[in-house]
């Protein structure tokens, strides 16, 4: 599949603003440009659509998007995540291109950009997906869901809830099954689990015993928990959002057709995170089973890093415009007592693969990662953050010799 959006803006291709074009020569690394503060209160509410760990803050987003971009232009995310940078792209009247290999991620990315347009809207496509999925209470044979999966939920809180969940799934409603996942799991009574963690799902039984917290077992409605959580996402919805695109795929493989103005993503950190086991539940819902491991493999991780990189940009370069910029959010790494710096293996990728050598490194900008936004205070993995800003500073016209241009390099990809 190539991926574009049909009416490219006119002004797409553009140099961004000069103010954020520095002199040539060696970057150094710069404060953060961007407030350190919690946005959750003011950000559009698509956002908190459901839980993601890891998760780009929402004002490292605006900032880069805003910094180097124009309204019209076309971004491009090929390691979208839970779609922070589409969404707040789309918002700041960007053309979006995202992409991302885990399901979990490209669901909640197309949910909150193809959100319906109000809440209203919202409430009467649940509803009427409610009736539909009565009639499939039926087929609900819960024998055949694993033990583990079983152990969550009252058995008619879970009948319900995949009964909902097989109707939308076959409708391809993205934004409510978003919904329905966000509300999977969590110790409080608006959620349909019994007590267990938010993030990652692990049963809290102990710190509430069924014996003392008998209320807590109960079997739990399932429309109107999910009518509450569609009224809490339309509490600050967008104003509008621009056209966008958005695919499941490996990026190495992503097709694009035409050019983009600017690619910002947070690739795959090398950290210890298992993104299967931590989003076991929802990826369960999602698929009625757990895929395949979707992480950088664990072993000879610094490779498989080097070369999804690599591989990757080199492929996405010759599309990326004259002045273009690629604006990278890469975390440092821990194996033992030995940190792996992300940013530096990147660096020397764009010095030495010739696909990504008309790329200036302009900006480099460090930003510590405080605990409260960690999946877990005692991780050895990623604790700062660096963004690499390169821009496209040599056209086909003036490429450096041996250089190969970009029509070459597309022509190579056919």
């Amino acid at each position: 599949m190539v991926a574009r959006i049909d009416g490219h803006a006119a002004g797409a291709g553009a140099a961004a603003s000069p103010a954020s074009i520095r002199a040539s020569g060696p970057a150094q690394p710069e404060q953060v440009p961007w407030s350190p503060a919690c946005t959750t209160a003011t950000d559009c509410t698509l956002h908190q659509l459901a839980p993601y760990i890891g998760r780009i803050k929402t004002t490292i987003a605006n900032y880069l998007i805003s910094e180097f971009t124009s309204p019209g232009h076309r971004v491009l995310d090929p390691f979208c995540g839970s779609g922070v940078i589409p969404l707040e792209a789309s918002l700041l009247g960007r053309q979006v291109i995202a992409n991302d290999i885990n399901p979990y991620g490209v669901l909640l990315t197309r949910a909150k950009l193809y959100a319906p347009k109000s809440e209203a809207e919202a409430l009467e496509r649940l509803r009427a997906h409610w009736m539909a999925a009565e009639r499939r209470l039926c087929g609900q044979d819960l024998r055949t869901v694993p033990r583990w999966v079983r152990a969550f939920f009252h058995p008619e809180t879970l009948r319900h809830a995949l009964a909902l969940r097989d109707e939308l799934v076959a409708r391809s409603e993205w934004f409510l099954i978003a919904c329905l996942l966000g509300i999977l799991h969590h110790q409080r009574p608006g959620f349909l689990s019994f007590p267990s963690s938010h993030l990652v799902p692990y049963l809290r039984d102990k710190l509430f015993a069924s014996d003392k917290f008998p209320e807590l077992y109960e079997e739990r409605d399932v429309l109107s928990r999910m009518e509450a959580k569609v009224r809490r996402t339309y509490r600050r919805p967008p104003a509008c959002q621009m056209p966008s695109a958005v695919f499941q795929g490996d990026s190495r493989r992503l097709r694009l057709s035409g050019t983009v103005d600017a690619v910002i993503t947070s690739p795959p950190y090398m950290n210890e995170l298992d993104y299967v086991r931590d989003n076991r539940l929802r990826l369960w819902f999602l698929e009625r089973k757990l895929p395949r491991q979707r992480d950088i493999p664990k072993r000879d991780r610094e490779v498989q890093f080097r070369a999804l990189m690599r591989t990757t940009f080199a492929r996405i370069a010759p599309h990326v415009s004259n002045r273009g910029v690629i604006v990278l959010v890469v975390g440092e790494a821990s194996r033992g007592e030995r940190v792996i710096d992300s940013s530096s293996i990147i660096t020397s990728l764009f010095s030495r693969v010739d696909a990504l050598a008309m790329f200036r490194l302009e900006r480099v900008i460090h930003d510590v990662i405080p605990d409260i936004r960690r999946s877990r205070r005692d991780l050895r993995g990623t604790k700062r953050e660096t963004v690499l800003v390169f821009r496209n500073s040599v056209s086909d016209q003036v490429a450096r010799p041996g250089m190969p241009t970009r029509q070459a390099l597309r022509e190579s990809e056919s």
